[in-house]
């Protein structure tokens, strides 16, 4: 039909579009639909909109309506229009931005979906849902004054389009007022996630707990388990909508809705859910029941559209009284739920139309109570004809009571005399009329004198008197007394008790007194609500203007009698004079239109003396003068200059007839000249020229016509002068020079600029291009006009083009600056770092800018090249970079791992056989020697006693019990056993050395691992929640032994100043203190064991302030760069107000010099050269205590003198932690732990310098005393007990090793090479048992099998590793295989980095031990994880206790 246009590429564009269009044919007329988008097509409402032609839309379409805008909102859509090629309207439905429909009034109609066209709209803010609103997918809530999305009705059997009506512009204006929230997006979601609740909202959840609580076993629906997958889709897409949506399902029609639905209930919901829809609706449902089985029985099946009228029953508002009914209009439609063309249930969409149909009948009501109150012509026929309009409303439950009195003066009460009435009221009531009250009845007594009538009426009155608005009465709050509703005939529903009435007080106008007091009854089946309260007060407005015409009406006909003849006079002579100010009109409107023929060209009428008797106001914007023009004022706008040609031309025209002249008027900065006038002309914005800006400074020209009218003797009557401003046109061709100056600068730049830079259509076809382009591309520059250049398609690499077509086709999508990377064909040549040349493909950055036509259309896009070929090599190499530098790190810490655990396995075997063989000597010792040398003593005495008298060898003594075997202990064999004393002595100080000597590898290794982290800036600081004074006391707990071995007498002393904080507890990181705090010990120790004095003090201050010289013994090493970079811990960051926690550490050692100690706090560097030589170290601990503080905000210090001893001191930054911090310290405290605690600080306090029993060991960093260890059974009898232990580890040495050593100490001990082996014992262990087993054998433990407690893990192990071994465990346990609790799995592990130690953790073991340790350690720590699984896991008792 048009062949041109389908051809035209503005249909693709129009079919890619998401929004509502079409395309109107303007030529030839008449204009015609030609083409609509299938997002118009989806669209039903605005499709039908289209094809009925509406006339205020199809005006603006087709350019019938002048200045028709390219933006408009016609009937509550906003549209977008513009012309292509002046023959096609291409017009687009938009979304309705936020706040517009409040903002534009609607045209003459307005099209909304109804159901029935002979109906009356839904009152504001509603829309009926119709076959086309109800979606069945995840849809948004619909506002009447937008395009809704429609959802996809195939599998309803066909799309069902309800019938539009049309509506006068009044009854619109409401409905096209919504909330801003209502306008939302037209598209729609499409997605189905399936049977998935929506978010339960504050408002949702209720009713979702209602439906869970539905017995819907009970009805045929059954289970919600058990119900059909369409039912279930079906159900939950209406509980995601905000409309009122119910479901019928099956062959008896079960009620389901969703909440909206359920506020149309009333109090029948939830008892509704599950209903057959007979009994739901009652009178209604078995309407609907007949409707849905019709729609079931037909071959086709489609939705039909209903309203209908029912009463919902209502809570009462006052507790204890019975429901009530409340007249309500339903509108909805009925649709089918087809499935394999088999009828399922039916959809209810409704929307209640209530407002409306009420205010129809009310407004009905006002009507021809107005018609008929008009024929009236006095006050009495007025009483009698309202009350006559009141019996003969239809709807008799409007209007059930009505009383009418009529209101006047008491003349006795004016001539009254003392004593003064009860009320100072001086009105008079009459009865006009009743209705529904009987006659004689004691509520309308034909007269009520205000003044002194103590009945509850006259109250009421005297008090709707003194109001200015009706006055409202309602038997809740007792206003409405129930005696007065005895008795009456109320009209209406006369089973329904009545509730409320309203006392309207009529007033001809609101200046003068009460007319009438009018008491009606209130309909009881509906609340007053606004919609009622506007009712009343328009019913109270119509009664007082049209008593208020009547008033005006007789008052005019008593006064008209007696000023007859004065208005004949006066009429005579207003007919003269408006005879004169007609011609004086005429005469003004002659010269108004000969004006406007000129506006917006200044004009004036002066006199043959060049008066101005009138001016327009462009001619006063333009000459820039303000106020009245005197004779000289134009002349002085005038720039001096031009002054005399305006003389001259004004001369002229005493010659001539007309006269043209030109001159300049000062600047609109000096003259106040609008610069409104100024604008550009349409042909100049056209072009792109905005000579309006360009300002001159020597003023504004003005092109002038003079014309005068002469009288018939040829002198001049007066002069008509035209001002015209032509600033721009003056201005428009120095402007076009200086453009095209512009453009020629801007092509000189374009040449020699190094980017390249280009034009191109939407094809790729080059249209212009610099010499740089070109050589980019690599080709040969050549005329595009000439020939037809598509660069892109041979320069740009295969791999790129697809991605530079996809951005060219956003230039026209997006309408916006794109850029895009690309490589071309061309090649870079560029050398890498050993000098070797590299070629590359030459990357270019494009940014691609849309080019318009005049039109507005995107015809292409300019585009400029940036060569990036160097910073892409650039980069290419710093990802080489980065990547080399990472695979460093990552070999340096594969080497750090594999050191430290090549040379902590062997130092681990090293210390538990040197414990052990210490073990082993320490009892042989005990043994043989403690035993031996009492007998030996003994033996003396004796023989001193009886040397004299003595029958006996003396060279041998028998000691021994007098009837016993006798032994002969002689001299020699005193010698002999005093040398096995002293060799097992010695061989104890040689194991002990071999610990230390160990202890120190380890240290070194730590150190090392240490200095890694602090290099490669990745140790952390982890603040938690503990008590300072404890993790002191648990280092000094590490070295208890140590000083009692040579003899250190190591106190502790918590400073006042710490008390002061008033806190228990503080948030730091204790395992980085503790370990600054260790290597302090460890030095004092070691400088002080070989001192005459030895004594180690350690003493916990507090402060609220940083720390400095003035307030602490030693003297602060400033902190240095390399700290204060890596002092960024982001544990740390946005902690305020902190606490200083100050520690030192006081010997009694050799001391140091001035010398020394500047040396200290270095790397690799020691104090003095003798000091590695006498005492051992690697010169790492205090540097890296340094460097640990450093990160914790701390400092560290020292003070010492020579031959008396060192002070170390530093301080660390905590800070107080919250009360739930708190708590879950405390809470992590078991009794145990909390005895164990008191029992250390006690020991540290008190006795840490003193030999202690068998039971207080050693720390893993500290060299242990020699300990006796006797096999005993200590913690395996312990509570909880250690019955069994399983060590799996692959090395056979330390297998060996940890086996010998836990057996020697008494517990049941068994071993596996990796961890499948691992599992399989686990098996065949007591804790294992089978799934089908679970509830005979839990608890008990089985004969012959391993009784497992606890789990000795390495890591690195063959086969399989032992975390993934310890998940399997874990897992066994969440399946219930496991009896009696958790298993305490300990992992075992020679690497030491953080990374490792919380991967152990996560993957479910209890405790991680760096190897090497102490057995006293492992035992510890086996203890203090059985005492935790022990709290954790509930025993039989408090099981019994539970169930009892």
């Amino acid at each position: 039909m048009y062949p041109s246009f389908l051809h035209t590429p503005v249909i693709h564009l129009l079919n890619a579009d998401p929004r509502p269009s079409f395309v109107v044919a303007l030529a030839p007329h008449p204009a015609a639909v030609v083409f609509t988008n299938p997002a118009l097509d989806a669209d039903a409402t605005i499709s039908d909109l289209v094809n009925a032609r509406n006339e205020g839309l199809w005006d603006l379409i087709t350019g019938r309506t002048p200045a028709s805008p390219s933006c408009f909102v016609c009937c509550g859509i906003s549209w977008t229009r513009f012309v292509v090629e002046e023959q096609w309207a291409v017009v687009g439905a938009n979304e309705m931005p936020p706040g517009k429909l409040l903002s534009e009034p609607p045209l003459h109609t307005t099209r909304l979906r109804a159901i029935d066209p002979t109906r009356s709209p839904l009152p504001p803010g509603r829309d009926v849902p119709t076959a086309e609103s109800v979606g069945l997918g995840n849809t948004a809530p619909v506002s009447s004054a937008q395009s809704v999305s429609r959802p996809d009705y195939e599998t309803l059997g066909r799309k069902i389009k309800s019938t539009p009506v049309v509506l006068p512009q009044s009854l619109t204006e409401g409905l096209l007022t919504v909330p801003e929230a209502a306008v939302s997006s037209s598209s729609r979601s499409n997605s189905d996630p399936g049977w998935i609740l929506p978010n339960e909202s504050p408002e949702q959840r209720p009713f979702l707990e209602v439906i869970n609580d539905v017995d819907w076993a009970a009805n045929p629906l059954g289970e919600m388990k058990c119900w059909p997958p369409r039912l279930e889709q079906t159900f939950k897409q209406i509980l995601v909508d905000s409309r009122p949506v119910a479901i019928y399902w099956g062959p008896s029609f079960t009620t389901i809705y969703n909440e909206a639905f359920s506020k149309l209930c009333g109090s029948k919901h939830p008892a509704m859910l599950g209903m057959p829809v007979e009994d739901a609706w009652q009178a209604e449902g078995q309407r609907l029941r007949d409707t849905m089985q019709g729609i079931s029985g037909t071959t086709q099946m489609t939705a039909l559209e209903d309203e209908w009228r029912v009463f919902v029953e209502r809570e009462s508002a006052v507790p204890g009284q019975p429901h009530w009914l409340e007249e309500t209009y339903l509108k909805g439609s009925i649709i089918p739920i087809l499935e394999n063309s088999e009828c399922l249930g039916f959809l209810h969409p409704v929307a209640e139309t209530t407002r409306i149909r009420l205010w129809e009948r009310r407004m009905e009501m006002l009507i021809s109570l107005g018609e008929s109150l008009v024929t009236a012509r006095d006050v009495e026929s007025y009483w009698e004809e309202t009350l006559q309009q009141f019996d003969a409303v239809e709807s008799r439950c409007d209007i059930p009571l009505a009383i009418l009195y009529s209101v006047g003066e008491d003349p006795d009460t004016i001539e009254a005399t003392p004593p003064r009435p009860p009320y100072p009221s001086t009105k008079v009531c009459r009865l006009e009329g009743a209705l529904g009250v009987p006659e004689h009845h004691p509520i309308v007594p034909d007269t009520l004198n205000l003044q002194t009538g103590s009945e509850t009426l006259s109250s009421l009155f005297r008090e709707a008197i003194e109001a200015r608005h009706p006055l409202l009465l309602q038997t809740a709050d007792g206003t409405l007394p129930q005696a007065l509703l005895e008795g009456l005939q109320w009209r209406g529903y006369e089973a329904d008790p009545y509730r409320a009435a309203v006392i309207c007080p009529i007033r001809p106008t609101r200046e003068e007194n009460v007319m009438g007091l009018l008491l009606l009854g209130l309909n009881p089946r509906r609340r007053y609500d606004n919609d009622y309260r506007q009712y009343i007060s328009l019913l109270s407005q119509k009664l007082t203007t049209s008593l208020a015409s009547i008033v005006l009406l007789e008052e005019e006909s008593r006064g008209g009698r007696n000023a007859a003849e004065q208005t004949a006079y006066d009429r005579a002579t207003l007919k003269e004079e408006l005879a004169v100010q007609t011609r004086e009109a005429t005469e003004s409107v002659r010269m108004f239109e000969a004006v406007a023929e000129f506006i917006p060209v200044g004009m004036t009428f002066s006199d043959e003396h060049g008066k101005i008797t009138f001016a327009n106001d462009a001619w006063y914007k333009i000459t820039g003068i303000h106020g009245p023009v005197g004779e000289q004022d134009f002349l002085a706008s005038v720039i001096e200059d031009d002054r005399p040609a305006v003389t001259a031309a004004y001369e002229r025209l005493k010659t001539t007839h007309n006269v043209e002249f030109e001159f300049r008027v000062k600047s609109p900065n000096s003259s106040g000249v609008d610069a409104s006038l100024s604008r550009n002309p349409p042909t100049f914005d056209k072009a792109g020229l905005d000579v309006g800006s360009v300002d001159d400074v020597k003023g504004r020209h003005v092109l002038a016509i003079a014309k005068a009218e002469r009288a018939s003797d040829g002198g001049i009557l007066r002069v008509l002068t035209c001002l015209t401003d032509v600033k721009a046109h003056k201005q428009a061709t120095a402007e076009a020079v200086r453009r095209a100056q512009q453009a020629e600068n801007m092509k000189r730049m374009t040449e020699y600029a190094t980017v390249g830079m280009c034009d191109m259509d939407l094809d790729g076809r080059l249209l212009e291009a610099n010499d740089a382009f070109f050589e980019m591309c690599g080709l040969e520059k050549d005329d595009p006009t000439k020939a037809v250049i598509k660069p892109w398609e041979t320069c740009v690499l295969e791999d790129d083009y697809s991605l530079l077509t996809d951005t060219i086709g956003k230039i026209a999508l997006e309408d916006k600056v794109q850029t895009v990377e690309v490589r071309f064909k061309t090649t870079w040549t560029t050398e890498d770092v050993a000098g070797n040349e590299v070629v590359i493909p030459r990357s270019v950055q494009a940014t691609l800018m849309p080019v318009r036509s005049t039109e507005g259309i995107i015809q292409g896009f300019a585009g400029c090249l940036s060569d990036v070929s160097l910073q892409k090599a650039q980069l290419d190499r710093e990802k080489e970079r980065k990547e080399e530098a990472i695979e460093s790190k990552r070999q340096q810490e594969s080497f750090i791992d594999m050191t430290s655990h090549e040379i902590r396995n062997p130092l681990s075997a090293i210390i538990h056989c040197a414990d052990a063989i210490t073990a082993t000597l320490a009892l042989v010792r005990e043994l043989m020697c403690g035993e031996a040398c009492k007998a030996v003593v003994a033996a003396n005495v004796a023989k001193a006693a009886s040397e004299a008298s003595s029958s006996l060898d003396s060279d041998a003594e028998v000691v021994g019990p007098p009837d016993g075997d006798a032994k002969v202990v002689g001299p020699r064999r005193d010698e002999d056993h005093s040398e096995i004393c002293n060799l097992v002595e010695t061989s104890i100080d040689n194991a002990e050395t071999i610990v230390e000597c160990a202890l120190h590898q380890k240290r070194i290794v730590d150190d090392i691992l240490t200095m890694s982290k602090l290099d490669s800036n990745l140790l952390a600081i982890t603040p938690i929640t503990v008590n300072p004074v404890q993790v002191v006391q648990e280092a000094l707990k590490m070295f208890g032994a140590e000083a009692r071995r040579v003899e250190i007498n190591l106190s502790m002393f918590v400073h006042q100043s710490y008390r002061d904080l008033g806190v228990t507890y503080l948030d730091f990181d204790p395992s980085r203190m503790k370990q600054v705090l260790i290597n302090l010990l460890a030095n004092a120790f070691k400088f002080t064991k070989s001192g005459p004095t030895r004594d180690v003090l350690v003493t916990v201050r507090g402060s609220l302030t940083r720390p400095t010289e003035a307030t602490s013994s030693v003297q602060f090493i400033p902190r240095s760069e390399e700290t204060d970079q890596d002092c960024s811990q982001p544990a740390l960051q946005g902690r305020g107000d902190p606490r200083f926690l100050i520690f030192e550490v006081k010997d009694t050692g050799h001391g140091l010099s001035e010398e020394e100690r500047k040396s200290l706090f270095q790397r690799f560097v020691q104090a003095s050269t003798r000091t590695h030589v006498i005492y051992g170290g690697s010169g790492l601990g205090l540097f890296i205590s340094r460097r640990l503080i450093g990160l914790q905000n701390g400092s560290i210090g020292v003070t010492s003198e020579p031959g008396v001893g060192s002070t170390f001191a530093f301080y660390i930054e905590a800070y107080v932690p919250t009360a739930g911090a708190i708590s879950e310290a405390e809470a992590s405290m078991s009794p145990s732990n909390a005895a164990k605690s008191a029992l250390k600080g006690t020991r540290n306090a008190n006795s840490l310098g003193k030999r202690s029993s068998l039971s207080e060991g050693s720390g893993s960093d500290a060299p242990a005393e020699t300990l006796v260890m006797r096999p005993t059974n200590e913690l395996a009898m312990s509570s909880p007990p250690i019955r069994g232990i399983l060590a799996v580890e692959d090395n056979i040495i330390n297998q060996q090793i940890v086996r010998r050593r836990l057996s020697a100490l008494g517990f049941t001990t068994d071993v596996a090479n990796h961890g499948a082996e691992c599992l399989d014992k686990l098996r065949l262990s007591d804790r294992y048992i089978e799934t089908e087993d679970k509830g005979t054998g839990a608890g008990g433990t089985a004969q012959g099998k391993f009784p497992l407690s606890v789990i000795l893990m390495d890591i690195e192990m063959p086969v399989q590793d032992g975390l993934t071994c310890t998940r399997h465990i874990r897992e066994l346990e969440r399946k219930g295989n496991i009896t009696d609790g958790r298993i305490a799995i300990i992992a075992v592990s020679a690497n030491a980095r953080d990374e490792k130690i919380a991967e152990a953790k996560e993957a479910g073991c209890d405790e991680v031990l760096v190897k090497p340790y102490r057995m006293r350690e492992l035992t510890d720590t086996m203890r203090t994880i059985m005492e935790r699984i022990a709290a954790e896991t509930p025993t039989v008792e408090d099981e019994t206790v539970e169930a009892g």
